[in-house]
C-alpha cells in the first residue's frame, strides 16, 4: 500500500499489467469451468492502484465497464484523475482511500485487482486485503493478488538486508538508491569469478540493475517486503473462504518447458493443484506470483478444461521457419512467436490451425471460424475427431504462449480503415513518454514518437509513408475500430 510521503518524494508511475485485464481474467477463469462474469459490461475494483495507469487503461478499452480504483496517496490518485478528466472517462473513478478502512462502501465488483500490495504491507493490511475482497467480490468473480514468492525470494531477500542496513542512515530516497547500487558493485568484485557467492550476487545485480529507479525503491528498498510460500498464500485464503483457482500467467501451471523426467516425477501431484504448483515451484525457484482467486463456494476444475477453448477467442502471430508450410502428416514445422515461445509439430491440423492463425492474428478469430478454415486447408470439412484434437492443440499451445486466448475479441481495428483513428489513450500518453498502451492492454515501446509524428503540425508524409505508420499502428493494437 502507498504512503503519501515516500510516493510524494518517489512517485511510483504506473502502467499496465496486462494479466490483470478482466479479457484475459475471464478466460482463464472459464477454463477451469467457473462462469465468469461478461467482460464487456464487467465491474472492475483495483485496490493501491496508484495513479490508475493499469485501471484507466482498462477503463478506456471497456467503455461499459465501471471501474473504481483506489490508494492512500493523493498525489497519485491526482495524477490519475487528471489523465481520466483529459480522456473523459465517463466510467472510471478513482478514491483516496485507506485499505484498513475502506470496507464495502464501494460496492460491489466482478473483477477485483490487488497488484503489488500483498507483500510490501504488514499481517493486518493482509488480512483486510483479503476481507476486502471477500466481501466485495460478485459470486461468480475473480480476484487477481500478486506476491513475492519463496523459495525464489531467500536471494533476494539476503541481498535486500544487505541493502537496507548499507542504506540504513541515509535518508534522501535518491541516495538510497545510488548507494544500494554502489553496493552491488562492490559486492560483485569482491569475489573470485568461480566463487558461487559471487554467481548469486551478479544474477541479482543483474536483476536490480533493470529495475527503474521507483520500483527499486519502493519495491526491494521498502519497509516491509514479506514473501511467502504458494501454499501459505493460498491457506490464508482459504481463511477468508477464498479459494485457489489458477494463475494469471497461465503458461507457469503447465511445466511445459521442464525436462521430461521432471515432468513425469510431478504428474502424480496434478489432482491436487497447490501441491503441483508449490512443487513447481520448487523446482523452478519461483519469485513472484499473479494468483486468480475465486469464493471457495464455486465448483472449479482442478485442471483445464479442453471443451472451454470453443468459447474464447484465439489469436497468434507465431511465425514458421520455412514457407509455406508442408501440410503433410509426418513432416515437422517449428513456429516461432518472436522471443515469446517456439513449438515444433508435425500434426497437420496443428499446422494448418497456426497458419490460419498467423493470416488472422490481428483481428483474432473463433474456434469454430479456425476449425473450418484449418480444415478447408487440408482439404477436408471438419468433423468431431478434430474438434476435439483442436481444442488440445490450442491448450498445449496457450500454455507454451503460443497462442494467446481471451474471452472477447479486442476492440482494435484489425487494419487502417478510410478514417483511421488512433486511440485517444494513446495519443494522451504519447505526450508523457516513449510507452503507450496499446487498445490489448499491452505496452508499446517507441510508438509515442510514430504518434507524436503523425500528429505532428506541418508535418508531411507520402501516401506510401502515412500508410507504413498506420499499418504499424494497426500491428500493435493501436487503431480504434
Amino acid at each position: 500500500m502507498t504512503t503519501g510521503t515516500t510516493y510524494d518524494r518517489v512517485p511510483y508511475p504506473g502502467h499496465p499489467h496486462a494479466e490483470t485485464h478482466p479479457n484475459r481474467l475471464a478466460a482463464i477463469a472459464r477454463l477451469f469451468g467457473l462462469d465468469a462474469p461478461p467482460v464487456a459490461t464487467a465491474r472492475v475494483l483495483e485496490g493501491a492502484c496508484g495513479d490508475g495507469g493499469n485501471l484507466i487503461a482498462i477503463a478506456f478499452s471497456l467503455p461499459a465497464a465501471p471501474c473504481v480504483g483506489f490508494d492512500l496517496a493523493p498525489t497519485a490518485v491526482g495524477r490519475g484523475r487528471t489523465r481520466v478528466a483529459r480522456l473523459g472517462l465517463a466510467n472510471a473513478r478513482l478514491e483516496v482511500a485507506d485499505l484498513m478502512a475502506v470496507g464495502t462502501g464501494l460496492g460491489t465488483f466482478d473483477y477485483v485487482i490487488a497488484h503489488g500490495i500483498y507483500s510490501w504491507v504488514p499481517g493486518p493490511v493482509r488480512d483486510a486485503l483479503l476481507a476486502l475482497i471477500r466481501d466485495s467480490l460478485a459470486p461468480n468473480g475473480v480476484a487477481l493478488v500478486s506476491y513475492n514468492t519463496y523459495p525464489g525470494w531467500h536471494i533476494g531477500r539476503m541481498v535486500r538486508g544487505m541493502l537496507r542496513y548499507h542504506t540504513r542512515e541515509v535518508e534522501d530516497p535518491a541516495e538510497q538508491i545510488v548507494q544500494s547500487k554502489a553496493l552491488l558493485d562492490f559486492l560483485a568484485v569482491a569475489h573470485d569469478e568461480d566463487d558461487a557467492f559471487r554467481t548469486v550476487l551478479a544474477a541479482e545485480g543483474e536483476r536490480i540493475a533493470k529495475l527503474s529507479p521507483a520500483h527499486l525503491f519502493h519495491d526491494d528498498l521498502a519497509a516491509v517486503n514479506d514473501p511467502v510460500y504458494f501454499h501459505e498464500f493460498v491457506a490464508h485464503a482459504r481463511g477468508f473462504g477464498l479459494a485457489f483457482l489458477a494463475e494469471a500467467d497461465f503458461a507457469t501451471m503447465s511445466g511445459a518447458e521442464l525436462p521430461e523426467p521432471v515432468r513425469a516425477k510431478l504428474e502424480g501431484l496434478q489432482g491436487d493443484p497447490v501441491a503441483y504448483g508449490q512443487y513447481l515451484d520448487f523446482v523452478r525457484a519461483r519469485r513472484f506470483r499473479s494468483t486468480l482467486l475465486c469464493h471457495a463456494t464455486q465448483r472449479v476444475a482442478v485442471a483445464p478444461v479442453p471443451a472451454s477453448v470453443r468459447h474464447l477467442a484465439v489469436a497468434s502471430a507465431a511465425v514458421p521457419d520455412v514457407q509455406p508450410v508442408d501440410l503433410a502428416p509426418g513432416v515437422e514445422a517449428h513456429f516461432r512467436w518472436g522471443d515469446r515461445a517456439s513449438l515444433k509439430t508435425d500434426h497437420p491440423l496443428a499446422k494448418a490451425a497456426f497458419v490460419t492463425l498467423l493470416e488472422r492474428w490481428r483481428a483474432q478469430t473463433t474456434f469454430d471460424a479456425l476449425l473450418e478454415a484449418a480444415c478447408g486447408l487440408l482439404g477436408r470439412l471438419p468433423h468431431a475427431a478434430d474438434a476435439e484434437a483442436l481444442e488440445k492443440i490450442l491448450l498445449g499451445a496457450f500454455g507454451l504462449r503460443m497462442v494467446e486466448l481471451t474471452a472477447e475479441r479486442w476492440r482494435y481495428a484489425a487494419h487502417p480503415s478510410d478514417r483511421p483513428e488512433v486511440s485517444a489513450l494513446a495519443r494522451n500518453e504519447a505526450e508523457d513518454g516513449d510507452l503507450v498502451t496499446t487498445l490489448a492492454h499491452r505496452r508499446a515501446r517507441g510508438a509515442a514518437a510514430l504518434v507524436a509524428d503523425l500528429a505532428a503540425d506541418g508535418h508531411v508524409l507520402d501516401r506510401t509513408g502515412v500508410q507504413a505508420r498506420l499499418e504499424g499502428f494497426a500491428r500493435l493494437g493501436l487503431l480504434v475500430a
